[in-house]
């Protein structure tokens, strides 16, 4: 049995435990929202000083002064789903969170909370619009070094079962895109309450409806978001594009390794032998055109055309490690999106090791002939060789060295010639 599917076989075994039918609808049903207004009073910047010492820790005392400066803050809501007891447990829990100083504007958190003897996953994010304008204050009042804020609490919860952790950048996004409809001219409640009523549909289902529209075609689309490479739609209506360019993007490398990367420089005042974790190229980003809807940079387009409930890829490759990372999604409880964004990111986790492996091989087959045997040996085997060796020549550090590269180049020379990978 190769070493592919023997690491294939222990995914599967540690990730396919799926919840029961019943608890998979229990997770689904139970699903609400919050919206708070925050007004508090804020010590301006000024505070800090022109000279300040941005790495000092007078900015944290800076910005803990901030998050704790007025204690009598007004907490209000604006829309819900939530009968009236819920709500107001919900508010005492936001409101014990924002007094600790522990709420920061950018950032969501998740944390458990127990509402009505049911104790639920809640993610919550201080939104920031506005400060209140210098007209509006009282011109008799004395100067403060203090301005008054107009905030948001945006609240979304959930069964502990759905992992709300797991989508925290998605839900960091949704939840920035409600500035768009609270900023409008025509501000409606009925507006807001729709917007954050879709919150897990646009979250966190997108990646059930990813799975069930393409099935096998979906290793496709995991080979292209491990790539990087361009996604040009042609087609497809606004909803369908929107749920792709989120798939390929979670399915991406570029943030986890470059989150991995900025951890290790932190800790460069130690020595070791490891080599450092690859540095993605920082232009791997998602974008959207308004005629050639466009995701992410790289060196070949794919193509994806969507002909009514069908699509059709050009010019798209797969690899036996996007086959079994599409098995692993398709018979898994597809119901259920936090199991299918676990599998998602330990197969990412999985890659991203052999990418640290195939690395170390390079390295030691500059002066070692039996490495470089054991880093063909590795590509030939790990099912994944074209995204693996892509990923090494994106990444500076490793490829300064005019030994690594003649390596590189003669694996990619022996590969082709041996038929082993079609995409290097």
């Amino acid at each position: 049995m190769s070493a592919d599917t023997d690491a294939a076989n222990e995914i599967e075994k540690t990730l396919t435990t799926d919840l029961s039918a019943d608890d998979a609808q229990n997770v689904q049903s139970r699903h609400y929202f919050a919206l708070y207004t925050y007004h508090a009073n804020r010590p301006s910047v000024q505070d800090l000083g022109p000279d300040v010492d941005k790495n000092d820790s007078t900015v944290a005392n800076f910005l803990q002064r901030e998050a704790t400066s007025n204690r009598d803050f007004s907490l209000s809501v604006i829309a819900t789903d939530l009968v009236a007891e819920q709500e107001t447990e919900l508010r005492e829990f936001i409101f014990k969170r924002l007094s600790r100083g522990t709420v920061y504007g950018g950032s969501g958190n998740v944390n458990t909370v127990d509402i009505s003897n049911d104790v639920l996953s809640c993610y919550y994010y201080l939104l920031r619009q506005q400060t209140i304008p210098e007209s509006d204050l009282d011109p008799d009042d004395p100067p403060s070094t203090f301005y008054t804020s107009i905030e948001y609490v945006i609240c979304f919860l959930m069964g502990t079962s759905a992992a709300l952790e797991l989508f925290r950048p998605e839900l960091d996004a949704y939840s920035e895109g409600l500035l768009a409809v609270l900023d409008s001219e025509a501000k409606e409640l009925t507006k807001i309450q729709s917007y954050l009523a879709r919150w897990y549909q646009q979250a966190a289902e997108y990646v059930c409806r990813c799975t069930d529209r393409f099935q096998e075609d979906l290793s496709l689309l995991i080979h292209t978001a491990l790539l990087d490479d361009k996604l040009n739609f042609l087609g497809g209506d606004e909803e369908v594009v929107s749920d792709v360019m989120k798939f390929v993007q979670v399915c991406s490398l570029s943030d986890l390794l470059q989150h991995m990367s900025d951890s290790d420089s932190n800790s460069q005042g130690t020595t070791s032998s490891e080599p450092t974790l690859i540095d993605l190229d920082a232009s791997a980003s998602v974008s959207h055109q308004s005629d050639g809807k466009t995701v992410t940079n790289s060196l070949r387009p794919v193509q994806l055309v969507f002909d009514g409930d069908t699509q059709q890829f050009q010019n798209a490759e797969s690899s036996p490690f996007c086959e079994e990372w599409t098995r692993l999604l398709l018979t898994s409880n597809r119901e259920n999106p936090a199991n299918l964004r676990q599998i998602i990111e330990d197969c990412k986790l999985r890659t991203i090791q052999d990418l640290n492996t195939l690395k170390r091989l390079v390295r030691q087959a500059e002066s070692d002939h039996y490495a470089l045997y054991r880093a063909f040996a590795f590509l030939r085997d790990c099912g994944n060789g074209g995204v693996l060796l892509r990923h090494i020549w994106k990444d500076e550090n490793t490829i300064t060295s005019q030994d690594t590269q003649s390596v590189l180049h003669v694996l990619e020379e022996f590969i082709s010639s041996n038929g082993t990978l079609a995409r290097a």
